[in-house]
């Protein structure tokens, strides 16, 4: 229990930082991201005006590049509006220009995804030398103003052994239709009684700040619980349980753990 709750903690706090430097509040698609953006890696700097063309979806070339594990990486997403055919490619080399030189890196297509969060497994990466440089893109379509569109994004890194991947991936999965956040007051409770358990009436935007928001609020709930894990790791420990949220199809979705602990 005690493990789990420290791998838990220390995944919410890796997120908490970039997830509050790329806002996900009303009004973020649209003014620094398109409808589905990577999480981990960092992509390249989204454009209006070139989210649209391959094979990245940005003027941009490579700015920054993270270390990426050629066993037990990882791809996360944030959402900020439904999307669906989410296809994940790789190609090798420092910039690569054009989409003949991209392949298929997840084999299975992601049929849909809601606003949230989502993370998916990569594979193992075979035949390719430590220290390479890459480029994962992502396909996907969106309906933008009325209209069903396809978007790419690009995401830089150099391939890594896995005992020099020292970073924790921040990978987690929840979306924000499904997640109900613990109504801890009565006063809670009647301040809002006209809510329901879906997400009518809210704008995409809203919804995945409602991810967020409820994600980083459970961050405290897990320091308490590791605090009283401490005192109480003598008792026999209860039982956990993280409730699956994806809602993808044909690809697995991982929850966070460091890379150490995948090995």
């Amino acid at each position: 229990m005690l493990r789990n709750a420290l791998y838990l903690a220390a995944a919410v706090s890796a997120i908490a930082a970039p997830a509050a430097a790329q806002a996900h509040g009303e009004g973020e698609q649209g003014s620094s991201m398109g409808p589905v953006a990577f999480l981990w890696p960092q992509d390249r700097p989204w454009s209006s005006s070139e989210d649209n063309k391959a094979p990245c979806g940005s003027v941009s070339g490579p700015t920054t590049r993270a270390d990426f594990p050629l066993v037990g990486g990882a791809v996360a997403l944030s959402i900020a509006d439904d999307a669906w055919n989410v296809v994940f490619r790789i190609a090798y080399g420092n910039n690569p220009t054009t989409q003949s030189a991209f392949r298929t890196f997840v084999p299975a297509r992601v049929d849909a995804i809601e606003p949230g969060h989502q993370c998916y497994k990569a594979p193992t990466i075979a035949n390719v030398a430590e220290g390479t440089n890459a480029t994962i893109q992502m396909e996907y379509w969106s309906n933008d103003s009325g209209k069903d569109e396809s978007f790419f994004a690009c995401a830089d890194i150099t391939l890594v052994g896995a005992t020099a991947f020292s970073d924790t991936i921040p990978c987690f999965n929840v979306t924000a239709s499904e997640f109900e956040a613990p109504q801890s007051t009565e006063t809670v409770i009647q301040a809002a009684p006209e809510q329901s358990t879906s997400d009518n009436g809210l704008s995409t935007g809203a919804k995945a700040g409602i991810a967020v928001g409820s994600i980083l609020g459970a961050s405290a709930i897990i320091g308490v619980a590791v605090f009283f894990a401490f005192r109480k790791r003598s008792k026999p420990a209860d039982s956990e349980s993280t409730p699956y949220m994806s809602q993808t199809k044909g690809a697995q979705s991982v929850e966070s753990v460091p890379a150490a602990a995948r090995q």
